[in-house]
């Protein structure tokens, strides 16, 4: 017999799985409820449209609400968040942001892919500073790239040296950009060995990045164009890109009272399944085992792998 399932969020986690999904069972009625415009996006080209090795925004879109609904035969939802989920009657509530109405659809079977968000400290002068930004999607690349085409833009401090901390930092030079790179650890890249990160900071400094390891940011003032680091130094910027990492998207998952882990991922079984029955979820929302050490989870402490269980 035919299964209603519906799947939150798209892009990596959700678009794969609708498609997986549909060649398996051709009779099935999925769901794709994507809050925001664009279903399926390589979010790992966005800097580079940002600095231009990726000139045209259309080679990002991987595939259309349009396109994949007419492959697949997948009913997809894009401006469609979800902001409810009710185990107890296998129902979600949605919410339209195109008509502003909400309405519920009922499932078999529930699979959530809400991905991560950034972290954003609460630091001081935060709220007021304009310049600020993330990059998680295509609006956050749409926004930073019009800033600084409106703003005149010269220096951008870049806070974290993660990967995404990085391809900016990469990405703003090539524009001929001013770039502060500020990471709280000794090293960029804190998941690769130090010795390795040397040749990172050598190729770093070569390009004239003003590379600030060992220290953070503590305060932002004057709208965001004063920066005050936790050494006391100051920094004059005309944008911010925080970068420091991701926490698990997990709203939903709380309040349907899912269980979840030591870094608020979900937790779930070999199969994908959450702690309540016919609920699933995938990607970056769930908690997963370290695949060289075993462990769950890893915790990054000043740079250095802390396991749960050396807590």
């Amino acid at each position: 017999m035919p299964k209603k399932i519906i799947i939150i969020g798209g892009v990596a986690g959700g678009a794969t799985a609708a498609t997986r999904l549909r060649r398996l069972n051709e009779e099935d009625d999925i769901i794709l409820l994507e809050k925001g415009e664009y279903i399926s996006f390589a979010n790992c080209g966005l800097p580079y449209h940002i600095g231009g090795t990726i000139k045209h925004r259309e080679d990002l879109l991987l595939q259309t609400v349009e396109g994949m609904s007419e492959q697949y035969g997948i009913d997809i939802r894009n401006f469609s968040e979800v902001v409810g989920i009710y185990p107890e009657s296998q129902s979600v509530k949605i919410l339209n942001h195109q008509k502003g109405t909400e309405y519920e659809e009922t499932y078999d079977a529930l699979i959530i892919s809400t991905g991560a968000k950034p972290i954003v400290p609460p630091i001081v002068g935060l709220e007021d500073a304009h310049n600020l930004f993330t990059l998680r999607n295509i609006p956050d690349m749409d926004r930073i790239k019009a800033f600084i085409k409106d703003n005149k833009v010269e220096t951008v401090t870049v806070i974290g040296g993660g990967f995404i901390g990085l391809e900016m930092m990469e990405n703003l030079v090539e524009l001929g950009l001013k770039v502060n790179l500020v990471e709280m650890a000794p090293q960029v890249m804190p998941n690769i060995d130090f010795e390795m990160a040397q040749m990172l900071h050598a190729h770093i400094n070569m390009h004239g990045v003003n590379l600030i390891l060992e220290d953070g940011l503590k305060a932002i003032e004057q709208s965001g164009k004063k920066l005050i680091l936790s050494s006391g130094k100051e920094l004059t910027t005309d944008m911010i890109i925080l970068s420091i990492g991701v926490l698990p998207e997990n709203t939903l998952a709380k309040q349907a009272r899912l269980e979840l882990g030591f870094k608020g991922g979900i937790k779930v079984s070999s199969k994908l399944e959450t702690s309540i029955p016919n609920i699933y979820a995938i990607g970056d929302v769930i908690e997963v085992n370290d695949c060289v050490t075993g462990m769950l989870p890893i915790f990054l402490l000043h740079g250095r792998p802390i396991a749960k269980d050396a807590w």
